[in-house]
């Protein structure tokens, strides 16, 4: 079995995965394209270059989750992407179509017992995640009372205004609401519901960034209202590694977590590691912490862990949030973390206990 295998042997398999992948990518996608020829009239050329796209994408994700040894992780990667593609008319078959031609391709290319092991490993995740059709995902459900703010929250930033989300944050903080209150109970949880009603194909890309933007617009009129506390209960770095693009769920956590006491410095996302490491230095950073959203970024988080608790002087605590971290009890120990945070709550429950 795969996940039984050392740490080193993985990430070396993973590495040949990913030397193989566009060369896979434009063979499978020919392949599939020959064998449904409407998808030709449906899509035109677009639907040839979406392909490539798309067969890279799964392999980035497989390739991670061998990397961390978890079969499960890639079976929910393929379950939320079936349920993307439901979204939009596109059959769960068809998922299973492309990414069995993948394994084909990796199997025409790796030595005979590891061939096996990948197929096995594919298959595996293909029946977890396929087998009662894509899993459901509900909005998360906020009947306290802000919810109301939050419903109003939401609409303000599908709608493009920018002026009226400040307003209602800032009117929220007047009539006695704590900022913790409001990053998690009307920021979080709206992000979270355009999560998935653009995963739904309720929304266009357009709306879904442009209401992440004023979301971001909002945390920035929020964090001049943060109360400095003296002396700080430790000092943390946040950041997000390279690769990384999701950005408000770490800024988030990082503006409660100073507002709850912490000397924070936050990095943003798609930071180098070597700039992530000498900020630790520069600033006697306590603890670090990682956000990832996606599967593929889980290995730069790995060697980020390795390098930071390499920094000289520093007895270095980390943690880890974000949504590649979901589905997999536990994996922040296989990656050398001290602990893992899902959302905003229970990242300051976390950092009570550092």
């Amino acid at each position: 079995m795969l996940s039984d295998k050392p740490i080193q042997e993985r990430v070396r398999l993973a590495e040949q995965l990913r030397g193989f992948s566009r060369q896979i990518a434009e063979e499978v996608t020919e392949e599939f394209l020959v064998q449904h020829p409407d998808w030709v009239t449906r899509y035109g050329g677009r639907g040839r270059r979406l392909g490539i796209e798309d067969a890279i994408y799964h392999q980035d994700f497989l390739a991670a989750a061998i990397e961390i040894g978890e079969v499960s992780a890639f079976g929910d990667y393929l379950r939320w992407t079936a349920g993307v593609l439901g979204s939009r008319e596109i059959a769960s078959s068809s998922l299973r179509e492309y990414v069995e031609l993948i394994s084909r391709g990796l199997w025409s290319r790796l030595p005979a017992p590891t061939a096996t092991e990948v197929a096995e490993f594919v298959q595996f995740a293909l029946d977890l995640a396929l087998a009662d059709g894509p899993r459901a995902r509900n909005a998360a459900a906020n009947s306290g009372e802000l919810g109301a703010v939050q419903a109003l929250y939401l609409q303000t930033i599908l709608h493009g205004q920018r002026q009226a989300a400040v307003g209602i944050a800032i009117e929220t903080v007047r009539q006695g609401h704590t900022l913790t209150d409001i990053y998690t109970d009307v920021l979080q949880v709206s992000m979270y519901e355009i999560g998935r009603l653009w995963e739904t194909n309720c929304i266009t890309v357009a709306q879904e960034h442009m209401a992440t933007a004023i979301t971001q617009y909002v945390i920035a009129h929020l964090y001049p209202l943060i109360q400095p506390v003296q002396p700080p209960r430790g000092r943390m770095v946040i950041t997000g590694v390279e690769g990384e693009q999701h950005q408000v769920g770490p800024n988030i956590v990082a503006d409660v977590l100073e507002s709850a006491g912490w000397d924070v410095r936050f990095l943003g996302t798609n930071t180098p590691p070597a700039g992530v490491l000498q900020v630790i230095e520069e600033h006697r950073a306590d603890v670090l912490g990682i956000s990832a959203t996606m599967l593929f970024n889980l290995p730069a988080v790995r060697r980020l862990i390795a390098e930071a608790r390499a920094v000289p002087g520093r007895n270095l605590r980390v943690i880890l949030g974000g949504g590649a971290f979901r589905s997999t009890p536990g994996l922040h120990e296989k990656l050398g973390a001290s602990g893992i945070a899902l959302d905003v709550r229970a990242a300051l429950r976390l950092a009570a206990t550092l």
